[in-house]
């Protein structure tokens, strides 16, 4: 697994080792196994990523979202900000000081498809301080079982329909949205997902509120994420019955499958049951978040996640 991470990190980045920190760039000679490899510079730290989508499960399959990012920027004289990013198209951006006392609006975006990334330029210097980059942008649910995707099925009526997953091990978190997409670069996720009031709406964590909005949708707001990395972020959106049980431990468990079809989770209920209290007993380490959910993916590329 690690080799292939590896692999996939370097097929990603592979570029020359003369980047310049202050492209927002940094090289990282220090990996004897691939002494080109990239990442972005640790003098903009993310803290926190407030998310807001609204997928598309229909038509052109485009959603519209915004991120607000907390960032420590530790950088002097620092005129731009580059981020991870990948089919997704930035319609505005704005920084704001922790202060809150000016809003300094960005006046350029540059794509690099090689590294897939984007430098946000500003005119004026971001202040050495806490802050907050908020960006407007628009993104697609691919067919590529890959980012925030979609995947095609039946019914028990035999009508086609279609549900979008994420699948952002190790590197696709960035199709989803702007981020530092870097495993070792951990952040909090306050997420809300915009959606039509039929559908089920699923992330990490419990639901915080539901709010309901006009022309029959729904805000699904979530809890915050404990401190974590991009590719661990997840959403499911789609129409699904559920089953549930609660471990010995209090963690509620629930598997999801399309309508209808709920007796097809049984067997994974109860051995995630019995396999989470095993666990929890055997290294004396809770499960740390306060629910599990399991959802039937008519497509999905992946042989294991965490």
């Amino acid at each position: 697994l690690v080799s292939s991470i590896l692999s996939l990190i370097r097929q990603d980045f592979a570029v020359s080792a003369s980047t310049e920190q202050t492209k927002g760039i940094q090289t990282m000679s220090k990996f004897k196994s691939s002494p080109n490899r990239v990442v972005l510079t640790d003098l903009v730290e993310p803290l926190q990523y407030d998310l807001e989508m609204t997928p598309n499960i229909s038509g052109d399959f485009k959603f519209q979202a915004s991120v607000k990012i907390t960032l420590d920027i530790k950088a002097p004289n620092l005129k731009s900000i580059t981020l991870h990013s990948r089919e997704l198209e930035l319609l505005s951006c704005s920084y704001q000081g922790e202060d809150g006392e000016k809003i300094i609006k960005a006046n350029g975006f540059e794509y690099n498809e090689a590294l897939k990334t984007v430098k946000i330029s500003f005119g004026p210097e971001l202040p050495v301080s806490k802050g907050f980059l908020s960006i407007d942008y628009i993104g697609k649910h691919n067919d590529q079982m890959a980012g925030f995707y979609r995947s095609g099925y039946k019914n028990k009526e035999g009508e086609d329909k279609i549900m979008v997953s994420t699948q952002f091990e190790a590197l696709d978190a960035r199709r989803c949205f702007p981020c530092v997409d870097e495993p070792g670069r951990k952040s909090r996720f306050k997420c809300s997902l915009i959606v039509d009031q039929n559908l089920t709406a699923l992330s990490n964590m419990p639901e915080e509120n539901v709010e309901t909005l006009d022309r029959g949708k729904k805000k699904v707001t979530f809890q915050n994420t404990p401190k974590m990395s991009t590719y661990l972020l997840a959403f499911v959106v789609g129409e699904f019955d559920y089953i549930e049980t609660v471990t010995d431990h209090g963690v509620i468990i629930r598997v999801y499958v399309p309508p209808g079809k709920h007796h097809l989770g049984s067997f994974s209920l109860d051995v995630a049951k019995k396999s989470l209290d095993i666990y929890d007993d055997l290294f004396g380490q809770p499960y740390p978040l306060p629910k599990l959910d399991m959802v039937g993916i008519p497509e999905f590329q992946a042989g294991m996640f965490q």
